[in-house]
């Protein structure tokens, strides 16, 4: 269960700019607890799958995506392999025009090397020379992202969310509801009904969602279809493509050609 109070971790939040970067290398499995900034975020990697969660939903991070967080947004971080990450921090008054919910975006080439490109300019910056120059595009672009609905609904019952969570650590598990009782501590009943309520989707349909997700994540990172149904928890290749078909609306390889 989350944390009742989100840690403060200031990182960037201080830095004398409107908009900061910051890169760091984390290892598989690290997790950073339920916290919150001050400033915006966009989280993304050059390399590995972080997994990002909030109360309201979870979102799996290959390379070709990002996540953009308002201020104060609590959310904590999981580390599904060996990153690296890339976090921007905006001050709030420089994002006023960006969204004031979570956003799921496929990252442009131009955006990475504008990221790169403000790792390799001091904190403090000349707003008037190339960081700045670099900052104001990095806003620009910002503002012209699209979003991807990629996200998975995260219960709020502390019951249905412990399946959940279980689940977001290893989706191949294939336990029905019957089975998850006793974890749970709620009856068959009460956990398909708080899923609906408070997803939208039933169990089963949270299932597959996640899954979808989870392995559309690790085909983007360079896995192949056989390897990604595996880890999903499909014994076949042509199974999971049907099920990421049926829950996503188009096969695997089209939607990673479609998002980077």
């Amino acid at each position: 269960m989350p944390e009742p109070h989100p840690i403060y971790r200031p990182n960037m939040d201080d830095a004398p700019r409107p908009v900061a970067v910051m890169a760091s290398r984390r290892t598989l499995g690290e997790h950073i607890p339920l916290h919150i900034h001050r400033r915006a975020q966009f989280l993304h990697t050059s390399s590995g799958i972080l997994r990002v969660e909030t109360a309201q939903a979870a979102w799996i991070l290959p390379p070709a995506r990002a996540l953009w967080l308002p201020s104060e947004w609590p959310h904590s971080i999981t580390m599904r392999s060996q990153v690296e990450m890339r976090a921007l921090y905006v001050d709030p008054a420089a994002a006023e025009s960006l969204p004031k919910q979570p956003v799921l975006v496929e990252i442009s080439g131009l955006m990475r090397e504008l990221i790169l490109a403000l790792l390799h300019e001091p904190v403090a910056f000349d707003e008037h020379g190339r960081g700045g120059i670099i900052a104001r595009l990095i806003l620009n672009e910002l503002a012209r992202l699209e979003e991807r609905k990629f996200d998975v609904p995260m219960p709020r019952d502390p019951r249905a969310l412990r399946v959940a969570r279980a689940l977001l650590d290893d989706c191949s598990i294939d336990h029905d509801l019957d089975r998850w009782t006793e974890e749970a501590g709620a009856s068959r009943r009460t956990l398909a009904r708080l899923f609906r309520a408070e997803t939208g989707l039933g169990f089963a349909e949270w299932r597959a969602r996640l899954r979808a997700i989870d392995g559309l994540a690790r085909l983007a990172d360079g896995a192949s279809v056989a390897e990604t149904a595996a880890s999903v928890g499909y014994a076949s290749p042509s199974a999971f493509s049907a099920m990421i078909h049926r829950t996503l609306g188009s096969p695997p390889r089209r939607l990673v050609r479609q998002n980077g």
